[in-house]
């Protein structure tokens, strides 16, 4: 079966002009087979009139389907890697609706189509974040991942797919899915090489190879195909060397052979699944002109042909035992004997209809479907098999049939040299900026050169052979037409070395038991301090650690991990931390360590001392600030202590401290030194610059910065009508009324999202916030939803900052224990901290007026609903209450405790009115006019409002 290459020495010289990445769509479909399609569609012509027709009857091509978008795939839960049950079909369904809504809208033009898909795709990319479960994570990674991106590809041209948000659907395929699929294909869970069976690696490779593609990362594209190409120093289930792994001489068999597949003594329906997944990977590369059918002598149709022929009930086929380092199988697995998976046309027309070579038993199979037509998802069960493809192959890849057996496309191969290298094959990642590269296409050994090469980019260009100077990663095509007038293409995938995705990362620091994400970083002399990069987006080539004492001259540490640890700071130092990925590209974080010998504190209302730099205060609150001189040095009466307090860039006030004599006549050292700021109405920052001059001379700098966010308590004034977003400005995210998680917004869902603030007047003048979905729920104080109706507890302080932001922090009762809702990046659910003070605004409260409840859900707290404005004055003298109103209404009167004590019907103006005995201490007035207006009242004795 060897074929040999004759390489063709006409050499064309070039720079390119205009750089071109991947074809697209380029996928599955290119848009030639789209055309194609919609074309004899419209012709009415069979099968492809037939097909369509199918399609349209899929459960999935429907404009009423609803996206299903989760912030965690589960595909292997209910482990001990993950809690969480399954929840993975919800992703299948929703990637086939997408693709097949895709599929309608290139074939029939209705736009509504186009935007169902778009709007599962974005649902989708604004939501998800994650890919979770045990070892089978590694399917839902590869198979879903793979399917969403084949839906974005037919999208991606569409005009009302938003940039943003077709830019924010790549790079949600690279932070979510990319890392997961390459991670698998190198580490393989640690397992040995042909642990994992075939279908393992060919969807995970037929993933990142569809990212690649998607994103235009030559990198990617060709990191992927390595493990089907290649990779024949390992045995590695998806490697086409062992795919196919046996070769038998049979006549039966394309070429004079069967090739034994790697599932194929396993079972049947994992060994069709293979077919399908490796057809669906040949076919994604032949439409970028990557033809992975001719791969090693078309070693891939022996495999196909094998697979189908004992399907179709062939029982005398070759068979040898297969071993893998979990046991030998000795014979032919014939569990789901007649597995048929949508893949069948795709191979039987490349084969039959483009190479001219008969495939019986794959065309068998294709007949086999009803009709001769397969389908995709929706058609074959409601489990993860029947969406393992997108499959409608029959629809999307049958062909006009070859008339002429002689015409077919000649076998083309490549290769490239630079630097003096020659590398046999035509995809290499990681070559120097700026080479020089000669690109050279290989024709078949004996094949008579007719000289008609023609090149994407340079059509000036008519030899095989070229040399580029390569300044970025590219792709390069050449045509060549053979003497019976038929074309063929080669591609040349070419990455050069630092260019790629390399994704974020957190800066991450451990002191004193403290973590953060400062870069700037203060640390008591001598103590532990632990500092690097929180990375997982790409694989690591390296990690390099250097030192500098001015930020200028890096001394290289040798430490060759994302995260060091100092056991004892002693100075102030750089320190600087530069990731290398796979691809060369760099990420790169710079720590400055200050050795700080005071520590912070801040005062307010003359009693509250708390350490630290940042704290939130009330307004009209005067405040405080000092620092303490926590050294040997600092604190001896010997050294001098300069104290620099700066507003802006001013300085405010300054002070040298030493010493004073005691009663005694000994020294005692003047230590700190206090800012008073006095009363706060805006938030403000200040910096205090410390220096301290030790008696031999010896100095020592800390700066520190100190921020004091203001705000107001329980401001807001919601009406009755209107409803609010709850909003983390931190990720985007918003919190969903229905489970109390944040996810992205899903504006076909807006309902599911706003809540209801009801002012609580009975409870100090706190909020609750209760569902707009269900009236029945409301935040409890643990963070989640609840329907108990206790609500000294779940009501809740609301502290607004005090700017333009809308930012709050939102604080227990203290009847709850006291504390405050936090959110977190890397968790849906709110949190509650147990701390008596904050400094930060995690949550933006945002008003969304609504004139009417549309579903005419009425709230059943009518009791807290109100309008703000003034409605009635009063005072109070002993027994007896003055009281005057705008409007006529009735005034009910609580105890603290919520009983209802005495009501008493006003009229508008003044109105009398005698206490009841029982009325002792504080009371809760609430008085409500007929128009709706309520507002409520403090009364105590001898009160005045």
């Amino acid at each position: 079966m060897k074929k040999r290459y004759l390489i063709v020495m006409t050499l064309c010289s070039s720079l390119w002009l205009n750089a071109q990445n991947f074809i697209h769509p380029g996928m599955l479909h290119t848009q030639a087979d789209l055309d194609r399609t919609k074309a004899k569609v419209e012709a009415g012509e069979e099968p492809w009139a037939s097909a369509y027709r199918k399609l349209l009857t899929s459960p999935h091509v429907s404009l009423d389907w609803k996206a299903a978008p989760v912030e965690k795939i589960v595909r292997g839960g209910r482990t001990i890697w993950e809690s969480d049950p399954d929840n993975y079909q919800l992703a299948y369904r929703d990637a086939a609706t997408a693709y097949q809504c895709a599929l309608v809208w290139h074939i029939s033009g209705d736009k509504a189509y186009a935007d169902k898909s778009v709007q599962i795709l974005n649902a989708w990319a604004k939501t998800c974040k994650k890919v979770s479960g045990d070892t089978n994570a590694c399917l839902a990674y590869g198979l879903y991942g793979y399917q969403f991106a084949n839906a974005a590809e037919l999208m991606r041209d569409y005009p009302e797919w938003d940039a943003t948000d077709f830019g924010r659907f790549k790079e949600w395929m690279l932070k979510v899915w990319y890392h997961g699929v390459i991670g698998f294909l190198q580490g393989r869970n640690g397992t040995q090489d042909d642990h994992y069976w075939s279908n393992w690696g060919l969807c995970n490779v037929l993933c990142a190879m569809s990212i690649g593609i998607l994103c235009d990362d030559v990198f990617i594209y060709n990191q992927a195909t390595e493990y089907y190409k290649y990779m024949e120093d390992h045995r590695y289930g998806e490697s086409l060397h062992h795919l196919v792994w046996k070769l038998h001489p049979d006549e039966r068999g394309p070429f004079g052979y069967f090739g034994q597949m790697q599932e194929s003594n396993r079972d049947q329906g994992h060994a069709a699944m293979a077919l399908a997944l490796a057809a669906d990977l040949c076919g994604t590369g032949r439409n970028q002109g990557d033809d992975f059918y001719t791969l090693k002598d078309d070693r891939i149709v022996c495999g196909f042909e094998y697979v189908n022929a004992y399907n179709s009930g062939v029982d005398d086929l070759p068979n040898s035992p297969y071993t893998n380092c979990d046991g030998t199988f000795m014979r032919m697995g014939d569990w789901a004997r007649g597995t048929n998976r949508p893949a069948q046309a795709r191979i039987v027309n490349y084969y039959e209809n483009v190479r001219g070579i008969d495939v019986p038993y794959s065309r068998k199979m294709l007949e086999m479907n009803e009709n001769g037509i397969d389908a995709g998802g929706g058609f074959g069960g409601g489990n993860s098999g029947g969406y393992d493809h997108l499959g409608f192959s029959t629809l999307m890849c049958t062909l006009d049939p070859l008339e002429d057996k002689t015409k077919v496309p000649t076998v083309l191969n490549g290769k490239i040299t630079y630097e003096g290298r020659e590398i046999d094959r035509p995809d290499v990642n990681c070559i120097p900026k700026g080479a020089t590269v000669t690109l050279t296409a290989l024709l078949p050994d004996g094949e008579t050169d007719t000289g008609k090469w023609a090149w994407d980019d340079d059509p000036a260009c008519t030899s095989s052979t070229r040399d580029i100077v390569l300044d970025t990663s590219r792709t390069f095509r050449v045509h060549y037409t053979n003497e019976k007038g038929v074309s063929n293409t080669q591609l040349f995938a070419l990455h050069v070395e630092g260019e790629g995705w390399t994704g974020n990362f957190t800066p991450y620091y451990k002191a004193n038991g403290t973590t953060g994400t400062d870069t700037l970083i203060y640390v008591r002399k001598y103590d532990e301090l632990t500092l690097g990069m929180e990375y997982i987006d790409t694989p690591v080539r390296e990690w390099k650690w250097e030192k500098s004492t001015n930020g200028q001259n890096w001394n290289a540490l040798g430490h060759n991990e994302n995260l060091m640890t100092l056991p004892s700071v002693s100075s102030n130092a750089y320190y600087r931390v530069t990731m290398t990925n796979q691809a060369g590209a760099r990420l790169q974080q710079t720590f400055r360590v200050e050795v700080s010998e005071i520590d912070p504190f801040i005062a307010y209302d003359g009693t509250k001392s708390y350490s630290g730099t940042t704290l939130a205060v009330p307004r009209h609150t005067a405040v405080s600030l000092y620092a303490s001189p926590n050294s040997l040095l600092a604190q001896s009466a010997n050294s001098t202590r300069i104290y620099k307090w700066i507003l802006d860039k001013d300085t405010i006030q300054a002070d040298t401290l030493t010493f004073h004599l005691n009663d005694l006549g000994g020294k005692v050292a003047d230590l700190n030194d206090t800012l008073c700021v006095g009363v706060l109405d805006t938030c403000m920052e200040y910096t205090l610059m410390f220096h301290r001059v030790s008696q031999t001379g010896s100095k020592a700098e800390t700066v520190l910065h100190f921020n004091l966010p203001v705000y107001e308590s329980n401001t807001l004034e919601p009406q009755a009508k209107d409803s609010f977003y709850i909003k983390d400005p931190q990720t985007g995210r918003y919190l969903r009324n229905t489970d109390a998680t944040f996810t992205a917004l899903d504006e076909t869902d807006d309902r599911s999202f706003l809540w209801r603030i009801r002012p609580m007047p009975l409870y100090g003048d706190r909020y609750m916030f209760v569902s707009q979905t269900d009236n029945n729920k409301h935040l409890s104080d643990e963070g989640t939803l609840t329907t108990k109706n206790d609500y000294s507890k779940h009501s809740f302080n609301l502290f607004r900052k005090y700017s333009d932001e809308d930012l709050y922090a939102i604080g227990l009762s203290s009847s709850a224990g006291s504390g405050f809702l936090e959110t977190d990046a890397d968790n849906p659910a709110l949190s509650v901290t147990t701390r008596s003070v904050f400094s930060e605004f995690p949550f933006a409260i945002i008003r969304k007026v609504q004139p009417d409840d549309p579903d005419g859900i009425k709230d059943r707290r009518n009791e807290t609903e109100y309008t703000i404005n003034s409605i009635v004055s009063y005072s109070c003298h002993g027994q007896e209450l003055y009281l005057k109103s705008k409007e006529a209404g009735i005034l009910r009167i609580y105890s603290l405790s919520g009983v209802l004590l005495q009501t008493e019907t006003c009229g508008m103006g003044d109105n009398h009115i005698r206490l009841t005995s029982r009325n002792k201490g504080i009371c809760i007035g609430l008085y409500a006019t007929s128009t709706g207006k309520r507002q409520s009242i403090k009364i105590t004795r001898n009160s005045v409002i």
